[in-house]
C-alpha cells in the first residue's frame, strides 16, 4: 500500500476520533473562567431618571415643569400666550431628542440634538434636556423673556440641527435652515 493511500484512510479516522473526543463529558476539559463578567450591550439607565412632574405633559401648560419623556412623541399642551399650537417632543434612543413646533401663524420648526442640550424659542420658552439615556430623557420647560426673532439649539454630542419653516432660524454649528 502506498503512503498516499494510508494517509487518505487515516484522515477520516483521525477526524472522527477528534469529533468524538470533543463531545465527551470527561471532567478533564478545562472549566470556564468564572471570573470573567459579561459586558452589557446597552448603557445602564440613570437610576434618578425622574422628573418632578413624572410623565405628565399637562403640567407644562405654563412652561414651568420637569417631565420624563420616553420613546414616542409627546404632545406638550402649551398656553396660547406662547403662540404655539403644536409642540411635539420625542426621545429617540439612545441619546437623541427631536422637536416639532407649529406656531399659531402657521410657521414651523423642526430641530434635534444628541445628549443633553437646550432648545430656546423666541416665543418665550426654553426647553432643557437635563439627563438622557437609552430609556428616556428628563426635560425641563421654563418661561423666558422673548429675545427677538431667533430660535436656538445646543447639544452636548454632535452638532444640533434646526429646520425652520420661517426666516427666523438661527443656525448654529452644523445646523440647516429651510424657508
Amino acid at each position: 500500500m502506498s503512503h498516499i493511500t494510508l494517509v487518505r484512510r487515516a484522515i477520516p479516522l483521525v477526524v472522527t476520533v477528534l469529533m468524538v473526543a470533543g463531545c465527551s463529558s470527561s471532567s478533564e476539559r478545562p472549566a470556564a473562567d468564572k471570573s470573567a463578567t459579561a459586558t452589557p450591550l446597552l448603557p445602564l439607565p440613570h437610576p434618578e431618571l425622574t422628573g418632578s412632574h413624572g410623565a405628565d405633559a399637562k403640567a407644562c401648560k405654563d412652561a414651568d415643569c420637569e417631565i420624563v419623556v420616553r420613546g414616542r412623541a409627546t404632545a406638550i399642551p402649551l398656553d396660547q400666550k406662547f403662540g404655539i399650537t403644536t409642540f411635539l417632543l420625542t426621545h429617540v434612543p439612545p441619546d437623541k431628542v427631536t422637536y416639532v413646533v407649529i406656531r399659531t401663524n402657521g410657521e414651523s420648526t423642526q430641530a434635534f440634538h444628541r445628549g443633553t442640550g437646550r432648545f430656546s424659542l423666541d416665543a418665550g420658552l426654553t426647553v432643557t434636556v437635563r439627563k438622557i439615556d437609552h430609556t428616556g430623557a428628563v426635560v425641563r420647560f421654563e418661561p423666558k423673556a422673548r429675545d427677538g426673532d431667533k430660535d436656538r439649539i445646543t447639544g452636548s454630542r454632535a452638532p444640533p440641527s434646526t429646520t425652520d419653516g420661517s426666516s427666523r432660524g438661527c443656525p448654529r454649528r452644523g445646523a440647516a435652515v429651510r424657508r
